[in-house]
């Protein structure tokens, strides 16, 4: 299954996540007012707004930890859409414990935790299957794949700043990590050089992606442009062979297999 965009890693991201969804759950109970929702919320102690202000409250809390974890992790996360369901779904459920707990205490026990738990939780995802996916449609929407232009240039600069190679994005194949250095594949007049400069892959990683090169394994970055094929060995490993002939194949990790095959043409 095709992974999500980046986009959905980003801080900004995660801010309308865990802004949006609180404050559409407040609204739509205060302004709407649906009796169910009214006559369960108010617990009988007529704190309405004040209790689902309390509720909002929760789920502004768990959704920056959850949020924030994603932006934390994002270099590790591999979500496609249905694991990022999944981790949404599971979001809902757990703040739906914390809220039940909420309601049963501010009932003074006239709603038993596991009734309260399941009416919050219905009410959640009926509440917020909006935000989410409205949220969720505008971030994809708004994803584009940056086009390559043919005389675009990739700059390459050591771990202290300074510019040591310059390389045509056409002309770009792979960079490959070597201790302390990443060493940059590419063509010059249809040869296969190489230059090996001190830097990391984390810090390069910016370059890469704003040139549409993708990473394909822990030490390996590979433009997508240039693989003419993915192919599984007997032994399961994954290889991405390139449109030059005798060029020693790309090691390709598991979880970066979906999104560079999309990638190809």
């Amino acid at each position: 299954m095709k992974q999500i965009p980046h986009l959905f890693y980003r801080a900004t991201t995660q801010i309308w996540f865990y802004l949006m969804l609180p404050l559409f759950f407040l609204g739509f109970v205060l302004l709407y007012k649906p009796a169910a929702m009214i006559g369960f919320f108010d617990a009988g102690t007529g704190w309405l707004p004040f209790n689902v202000t309390m509720l909002s409250a929760i789920l502004l809390v768990w959704l920056a930890i959850t949020r924030n974890l994603i932006f934390v992790l994002r270099r590790h996360l591999r979500f496609n859409w249905l694991s990022y369901t999944a981790w949404c779904l599971a979001e809902v459920v757990i703040v739906a414990f914390f809220m039940g707990l909420y309601m049963t205490l501010i009932s003074h026990g006239a709603y038993s935790y596991f009734t309260s738990v399941g009416f919050c939780l219905g009410f959640l995802l009926m509440v917020l299957s909006y935000p989410y996916v409205i949220i969720s449609f505008a971030v994809a929407v708004s994803y584009k794949e940056a086009p390559v232009k043919p005389e675009s240039l990739i700059r390459f600069t050591d771990n202290v700043g300074r510019l040591r190679v310059v390389v045509s994005a056409n002309s770009f194949l792979f960079v490959e990590a070597d201790a302390n250095n990443v060493t940059v594949n590419y063509l010059d007049n249809d040869r296969v050089a190489q230059y090996s400069l001190r830097n990391s892959m984390k810090s390069i990683e910016p370059l890469m992606l704003r040139h549409g090169i993708v990473r394909c394994q822990r030490s390996y970055y590979v433009n997508p442009r240039r693989v003419k094929v993915l192919r599984r060995e007997k032994d399961g490993v994954i290889l991405a062979e390139l449109d030059i002939p005798r060029l020693k194949p790309v090691p390709v990790s598991p979880k970066y297999y979906d999104e560079l095959s999309s990638m190809l043409s």
